[in-house]
């Protein structure tokens, strides 16, 4: 505190979504939005992967109120890494692709609501995971899922629209891999397209891949989803933004707490939105009510 006021840090990805909605943050904050009576704001730019997290080291290191994540799912995910146990609560304004975190806790997609939703301040603590000790807020996948993810980080053009047309582009090439997965000590082996294993319902966009999923439940979901002929697609993708996907009859679901996956020839995963290599055997594993997150 300074005076009474509380301090927020604002680290903004200029580069999530569309650039210009970077400028609109230092828009609303220079007017009435957040009142100077009650607020110092702080408004730090990202240069470069991994940035957010030592903007926001620093600002937990000071002492700071608040510190918000602007920007998409990555750019949350990297603050959250500074977050985790400190009980300092952790903002967000939307400002990504994708979004799925902000939509499954009920963030506005607008800047002004999430903006007032961050000055009223009511918090709630919820799970995080990792991968191998790599922590995750919302969704990490494997499979398919990552091999998109590789592909969306390498265009220029963002959204659901050239999201769609990746994984069209792909399907038909993409072969399922076998896996062996234990979920709390039971072991299976399971021919996927992809496994996800969700600490939030959704992906982004509002497809929402794990309906039953909570962050604050201690436990991940784990959908597998089996290939499907390329005439299903369209039918999956419904039931994904319907929040129904079981009933496409492609995937399969199961809870836990603790994850392995062994024999794995493409270790390349999906985590939050951002597709990284990881070592083999891969362990999954939630970190219950750890994060301290602001919420409508």
């Amino acid at each position: 505190m300074t005076d009474g006021k509380k301090q927020i840090v604002f680290i903004v990805n200029p580069k999530a979504g569309i650039t210009p909605k970077s400028k609109v943050v230092i828009e609303l904050l220079a007017g009435n939005i957040i009142p100077s009576s009650r607020f110092i704001p702080e408004v730090i730019f990202t240069e470069r992967a991994g940035h957010a997290t030592e903007i926001a080291k620093d600002a937990v290191e000071r002492g700071v109120d608040i510190v918000v994540a602007s920007g998409g799912d990555g750019t949350v995910n990297e603050v959250a890494c500074a977050m985790v146990n400190t009980g300092i609560p952790m903002g967000i304004l939307p400002a990504g692709s994708g979004n799925g975190l902000a939509r499954c806790l009920g963030i506005s997609m607008s800047y002004a609501l999430a903006l007032r939703t961050i000055i009223r301040g009511k918090t709630k603590m919820m799970d995080v995971a990792t991968v191998n000790d790599i922590l995750y807020t919302s969704i990490a996948g494997i499979g398919f899922d990552a091999h998109v993810a590789k592909k969306f980080s390498e265009t220029y053009i963002r959204g659901m629209i050239s999201y769609m047309q990746i994984t069209l582009n792909e399907f038909s090439s993409y072969k399922p891999l076998t896996y062996q997965l234990t979920i709390d000590g039971i072991s299976m082996e399971k021919h996927a397209l992809m496994i996800i294993f969700a600490n939030s319902d959704q992906f982004g966009f509002n497809t929402r891949i794990a309906p039953d999923a909570k962050v604050d439940d201690g436990f991940l979901d784990i959908c597998v989803i089996k290939k499907m002929p390329a005439t299903q697609i369209m039918n999956i993708g419904y039931h994904m933004m319907m929040g129904t996907p079981a009933k496409s009859g492609y995937a399969e679901y199961f809870r836990g707490k603790e994850i392995k996956i062994e024999n794995i020839t493409d270790p390349l995963m999906n985590i939050d939105g951002e597709a990284k290599i990881v070592k083999s055997p891969i362990s999954i594993s939630i970190k219950p009510l750890a994060l301290c997150v602001i919420i409508p």
